[in-house]
């Protein structure tokens, strides 16, 4: 039976508006049937700790009570979803601002202007029109969700906070347990990647809030190359050029 707190693991589809289009699911065979797949998605179960903002509060309360196998479809109304569309969202630029950042302002587009992402609705001399309201506001949501599993240990509970922050990726982690430590080992291809970069803080947070007791050790390996051997040099190298390659005082 699921609490609050627990790690668990599910397959959803989350659809929007009242016709219920689909906009998102880590179900493949769904994916494709509806012309949403991409090769770059993470199509595993998709981690999430009951009870946290990850999830919607109706879906978190579906979820309360349930068992592995079982699973709802949570209807979450337009206001308590992503909000009511506000006129207000919607801002008119100077055509100028975007030139000045290189950015061609084509109708439906997605932009973004200072810390804001918005759509650009029309484009007219001297003027652009964006809409800042979120893609999916003023639409009911209806998500739907089975529950696959349930994590117990720590270093499966950190497996799926790393997938939960960087996707598909996660796999390449090497996670494991050493007393009080749980010692994570970063793959080589990610100790540059920025993404990572901004979500360790993320997991380490997590860590902190839902492993008491437990310390996140973060290890990066950096193989150094070997000093390259120097040929050896000749006796006459080494020692000098023998006497009769000098020239003599005075005979140069």
């Amino acid at each position: 039976m699921m609490n609050e707190g627990d790690f668990i693991k599910i397959t959803f589809e989350m659809r929007i508006g009242t016709d219920k289009r689909l906009v998102a699911t880590n179900i493949e065979s769904i994916a494709k049937e509806n012309d949403m797949f991409d090769e770059e998605q993470d199509f595993n179960e998709m981690p999430v700790i009951v009870g946290t903002k990850d999830l919607f509060d109706e879906i978190n309360k579906s979820i309360l009570g349930k068992n592995v196998g079982e699973g709802d479809e949570v209807e979450i109304k337009s206001e308590k979803a992503y909000g009511e569309r506000d006129v207000k969202n919607i801002k008119v630029h100077p055509y100028s601002e975007f030139q000045k950042n290189k950015i061609d302002p084509i109708p439906g587009n997605e932009v973004r202007i200072g810390n804001r992402r918005g759509r650009v609705l029309s484009v007219s001399p001297g003027r652009v029109v964006v809409d800042f309201n979120h893609p999916w506001a003023g639409k009911d949501v209806f998500y739907k969700y089975t529950i696959v599993s349930k994590t117990e240990d720590d270093v499966g509970k950190v497996q799926n906070m790393i997938q939960q922050h960087v996707g598909k990726l996660w796999s390449s982690f090497q996670v494991e347990e050493s007393g009080d430590n749980i010692n994570v080992t970063i793959p080589e291809d990610m100790k540059f990647n920025m993404e990572w970069f901004n979500e360790k803080f993320h997991v380490i947070n997590t860590a902190r809030e839902h492993l008491k007791g437990k310390t996140i050790v973060l290890i990066e390996k950096y193989e150094l190359k070997a000093e390259e051997t120097k040929p050896e040099a000749s006796e006459s190298n080494a020692e000098g050029s023998s006497n009769q390659d000098l020239p003599e005082a005075g005979n140069e």
